[in-house]
């Protein structure tokens, strides 16, 4: 042991004798130690024992992740939701009055778990697609029953109930196909972006729920139909957003019922995504 330390001693005086002739930085490695010989008018020698190697790998990794492309999808989605009339109007025809929504309660809610990118210009452009579930919640004004075992959708007024929640709840698969660009603002990773394309959706539930009151006990009834909606929609999605905060509109293209079986209504959503 005494001699390998008067090795190493004799090793390091000669190696700064020769760094001070030279007034030069000596750099070497012992196993996973890097050792670094300073000379100018005092001597240092200062020890690394950091594995640069792997430090170096995982620097390059994160370097590489930062120069793709990576888009907003997955995520979660959050806003609300309702119907335009064919005329692209908020106020719905007379005979489909009946599916006038209470607004500030009928809310979307999309779980977007899966994501793709193909880059198409550097990390600044590029394709995003993937897949998600998305939850449109139609709370309605009126106080009505939906009918959906006639040949179109109708309706009943109850007289005698007064439901304390009436909704209709859809459940679709979604897939977009989106085009996505990105506008840094500083040198880090921070971004705004815009995003604008089309959404596919496979309706996958339907269902709706009342609760009333009857003798003062609390009630509640579920009738799980097709009710006649479209089985696939087609919507465009436009987003805008800074890092993962984006604010949506989302708008179908497609109608919520089938062809001459009921109101001819499309449905919109807008809000906040969240990305992952």
């Amino acid at each position: 042991m005494k001699k390998l330390t008067v090795i190493l001693a004799a090793f390091f005086l000669a190696t700064t004798l020769i760094a001070q002739e030279k007034k030069d930085t000596t750099t070497f490695k012992m196993g996973k130690n890097t050792i670094i010989i300073i000379s100018d008018k005092d001597d240092l020698v200062k020890i690394d024992d950091n594995d640069t190697t792997e430090t170096s790998d995982e620097d390059d990794n994160d370097s590489l992740k930062r120069s793709r492309f990576n888009g907003h999808w997955a995520g979660v989605d959050l806003g609300l939701n309702g119907f335009l009339n064919r005329d692209n109007s908020f106020s719905l025809n007379s005979s489909d009055q009946f599916l006038n929504l209470n607004q500030a309660k009928s809310w979307s809610l999309s779980i977007n778990f899966a994501e793709f990118n193909i880059g198409l210009f550097k990390k600044y452009v590029g394709i995003v697609t993937g897949a998600g579930l998305q939850f449109n919640n139609y709370r309605f004004e009126k106080n009505i029953t939906l009918i959906g075992d006639s040949t179109k959708l109708t309706y009943s007024t109850d007289t005698v109930l007064k439901f304390r929640k009436n909704k209709m709840v859809v459940a679709y698969l979604n897939i977009p196909l989106l085009l996505e660009f990105h506008i840094p603002v500083n040198e880090g990773h921070n971004n705004v972006h815009f995003t604008a394309g089309i959404i596919g959706g496979l309706r996958i539930g339907t269902h709706t729920k009342q609760v009333f009151d009857i003798n003062g006990n609390e009630n509640k009834d579920k009738q799980r139909e097709d009710f006649h909606l479209m089985p696939i929609t087609y919507s465009l999605t436009g987003r805008v957003g800074y890092n993962g905060i984006s604010a949506f509109v989302n708008y179908n293209l497609s109608s919520l019922l089938k062809s001459n079986e009921g109101p001819e209504v499309y449905p919109w959503s807008a809000g906040l995504s969240f990305s992952f």
